[in-house]
């Protein structure tokens, strides 16, 4: 099915949801859950795990069924995948394997409190089967969820023309997408970078992961999240996700990222430019590959009164990203 047309039979573009006076809320008020500043995972004992997070099948609006969809990402070297079909779980019992990790989940989309799209959430590691009434408030939603041992992600909050206040309508959710590829692929609306900076300006020490939101096979490893965790148990592996023990990428590999005496360092493969972004008006520094060259590494003194966060990003040659996730300073 057209993923346009599946958002609009579930109600996820609803007219009504669209003309609903702002003084009518869709959602309780946000829950007191504790927010966490994510680990850096350069400094985390493990090993590195490359995982898709947002994915579909036949269960909802995906082209092919759950194991030719695990399959497919098997064959290219993934050993983490969740199956996050929209309002459905799968019985992924049988899956996994000492190299290999299939989580269950799934996409809800509860309703906004101000009359914009429904928000789109990724919940992981959900029992089978498990069901949430999609009539419910999206906090009341987004707490049966973590009741039942989830974790949540905010997904592609630019292509669902959500800004702060959207996001900021719940809490709980532990990380949001900075890059979805389907939607930047199809719509030019992929990047969430600027709702993820604006969430850590308000203090949502937020983490963010890359993600297929693969509904066709051609759309497969175009975003991807690399996963540090001492193994592909699936404790071990949510417990790096719910500590933010990761990054996001898109194509190029981090591999090194943290602070020590004062200096804020990364390692990289070959790049075309680094950035560190922090907060501030106008906050940021970049370092730039020379012509026809490529760097693979920048390293930047901070002042004497240091940001309250920064993080950074590589860029390569093709115009691929990769993002750590912020530290504190």
């Amino acid at each position: 099915m057209d993923r346009r047309l599946f958002l609009a039979t579930t109600g996820v573009i609803a007219t009504h949801a669209a003309i609903r006076p702002l003084g009518i809320a869709a959602q309780s008020p946000p829950q007191d859950h504790p927010q966490l500043t994510p680990v850096n995972p350069f400094e985390q004992e493990g090993q590195w795990y490359k995982g898709a997070f947002h994915v579909h099948t036949t269960t909802s609006d995906g082209d092919v069924d759950v194991p030719t969809r695990i399959a497919e990402y098997r064959n290219l070297g993934y050993a983490i995948v969740a199956v996050t079909d929209h309002w459905k779980t799968n019985d992924l019992s049988g899956f996994s394997d000492e190299r290999f990790l299939a989580i269950s989940g799934m996409e809800a989309h509860p309703r906004t409190g101000t009359g914009a799209p429904a928000h789109h959430l990724v919940c992981l590691d959900l029992p089978h089967p498990f069901e949430l009434d999609r009539n419910l408030p999206a906090q009341e939603l987004v707490d049966r969820v973590i009741a039942a041992g989830g974790k949540i992600i905010y997904a592609h909050p630019y292509w669902t023309a959500h800004t702060i206040e959207e996001m900021s309508e719940i809490s709980g959710f532990i990380g949001v997408e900075v890059f979805n590829a389907v939607c930047q692929v199809r719509w030019g609306k992929g990047f969430g970078n600027v709702h993820w900076d604006q969430a850590l300006n308000k203090g949502m020490m937020l983490a963010a992961m890359a993600t297929d939101d693969v509904h066709s096979s051609k759309e497969i490893n175009n975003g991807w999240t690399m996963i540090k965790a001492p193994g592909l148990g699936k404790s071990e592996v949510m417990e790096a996700i719910s500590k933010g023990s990761y990054y996001a990428s898109c194509g190029p590999t981090i591999d090194d990222f943290r602070i020590k005496d004062g200096v804020v360092s990364i390692q990289s493969s070959p790049a075309s430019q680094i950035r560190f972004q922090f907060n501030g008006a106008g906050a940021g520094r970049v370092f730039n590959a020379e012509e026809g060259k490529t760097i693979q590494a920048a390293h930047w003194k901070l002042a004497a009164s240091p940001p309250k966060w920064i993080r950074a990003e590589v860029i390569d040659i093709r115009g691929r990203y990769a993002w750590t996730n912020p530290l504190r300073t």
